[in-house]
């Protein structure tokens, strides 16, 4: 009887361990379908696993696609300066916001301020020494003209890569143009170097031109502006002493170099880069100006340049801030009557004035302060200065016996009418040792 109890006992205890272990076999299968509905959830969820390193797969694949793009971009630039054979120990290949490769020379960085940085527009660079960062687009001065604008050298590209534009002189696009080619096509000629700024060009597909006209550095004091018939009589026809250390610049909102001959703008062109290995800096020519000329005539009208020149007459009004001097001009005879050195600053009101009238006044502007007088990102290249170029020939003077080396002059001047001295005027009756309120100069650099 007794044994029978305890079989019993023995038989409920093996029941409900048997109860107790189902149940948590029950809970355990719960437990781990859960578990793995959650990790099927992880693994093949929208955001799962999977498609985690699906979508990361997918980036890094996009991210090798631009690595790759890079390398073929960086490999099309070297093949660019291999093909070309750039110097590059003397320029840097800079891509512009428009996708051309421009050569920069050393010593110079290319333009971050908008407007200033694609080669349709006119592409620019900055003369900024190592260790200087200016702040590009906001530090002004109170005529507000940019900070680095007026403190650092500026010149422009000129993509004449013989394709699109060719560097050379263009005796037949302007020819009927009254004192261009057809008057002097024969006798004059660019100074022998000519050759080696072609093959500049060549190599390179381009040059750089002086983005303002050649300016008076403030250091000095050198006054450009004085009393005219001072300096233009015949017993005062060679130039103003000229230290060795005075140097041309190509800055916003200064002087113009007036009253120099030619002989003396040359030099300074010459020595404004002298020590330089990467370019060579020179008095433009004429295939520079006329490849410009040719450049900019899908942007303004280099035939007839009343609306985009300072002349003595002008098409509308427009208003200046800067540097700028008044004369008197008074025709039939002709005369200018010119302050004694006086400038002015500031702001100021420019009236239009009809192609044929006369006796009024008319201004001189600092380099580069009217925008109206812009083309791609060329300033001044129509009027206001009268400009020496390299071309020079013999001319017979007026008594008919005597010849006289004489320098031809681009672009009209400030106190000559528009409608006579548009931008592609050549005008070859200038004696090179001359000495004129309204002639000036422009540098061009060529890489090397």
């Amino acid at each position: 009887m007794q044994s029978i109890r305890k079989n019993n006992s023995m038989k409920n205890i093996l029941n409900a361990v048997s109860g107790i272990t189902l149940i948590a076999l029950v809970v355990t299968i719960v437990v781990l379908l859960i578990l793995a509905s959650v990790s099927i959830t992880v693994v093949f969820g929208d955001n799962g696993i999977l498609q985690l390193a699906k979508e990361a797969g997918e980036k890094t694949n996009e991210a090798v696609k631009s690595d790759l793009q890079d390398i073929q971009n960086l490999e099309d630039t070297i093949g660019d300066i291999v093909n070309n054979g750039w110097s590059i120990s003397k320029v840097t290949a800079v891509t512009s916001a428009d996708g051309k490769i421009v050569p920069v020379p050393k010593g110079f960085v290319a333009s971050k301020i908008k407007g200033e940085n694609t080669v349709s527009d006119g592409f620019v660079i900055y003369e900024i020494p190592e260790g200087k960062n200016p702040n590009w687009e906001e530090d002004k001065n109170k005529d507000e003209i940019l900070d680095v604008q007026q403190d650092y050298n500026q010149f422009v590209w000129v993509p004449a890569d013989g394709v699109g534009l060719e560097y050379k002189q263009d005796k037949e696009t302007w020819k009927n143009i009254e004192y261009n080619y057809d008057q002097y096509n024969d006798c004059w000629s660019d100074e022998e170097k000519i050759e080696e700024r072609k093959a500049s060009v060549k190599k390179y597909g381009g040059f750089y031109v002086g983005r303002y006209e050649a300016g008076v550095p403030e250091s000095n004091g050198y006054d450009t502006n004085i009393k005219y018939q001072d300096k233009v009589n015949e017993n005062n026809r060679n130039n103003p002493k000229i230290a060795d250390k005075d140097l041309p610049v190509s800055k916003k909102g200064l002087q113009s170099w007036n009253f120099v001959n030619q002989t003396t703008a040359k030099t300074l062109s010459e020595r404004m880069y002298e020590d330089s290995p990467s370019i060579t800096s020179r008095l433009i020519d004429s295939y520079a100006w006329d490849t410009i000329c040719t450049w900019l005539s899908d942007e303004v009208n280099v035939t007839s340049s009343v609306s985009w020149g300072n002349y003595a007459n002008v098409d509308k009004n427009y208003t200046i801030n800067g540097l700028y001097s008044i004369h008197k001009l008074i025709y039939d005879p002709w005369e200018l009557k010119v302050n004694e050195g006086n400038y002015s600053k500031g702001l100021k009101e420019i009236e239009a004035r009809a192609v044929g009238s006369f006796d009024y006044d008319v201004i001189e502007l600092a380099t580069g302060i009217s925008e109206r007088n812009k083309a791609k990102n060329i300033y001044d290249f129509a009027g206001n200065m009268f400009e020496y170029t390299t071309e020079i020939g013999i001319h017979q003077i007026a008594n008919g016996e005597d010849m006289e080396t004489h320098a031809v002059v681009r672009g009209g001047s400030f106190n000559e009418p528009a409608n006579l001295r548009p931008a592609v005027v050549r005008h070859g009756g200038i004696p090179i040792m001359y000495l004129d309120v309204g002639v000036g100069f422009r540098t061009v650099l060529y890489l090397i």
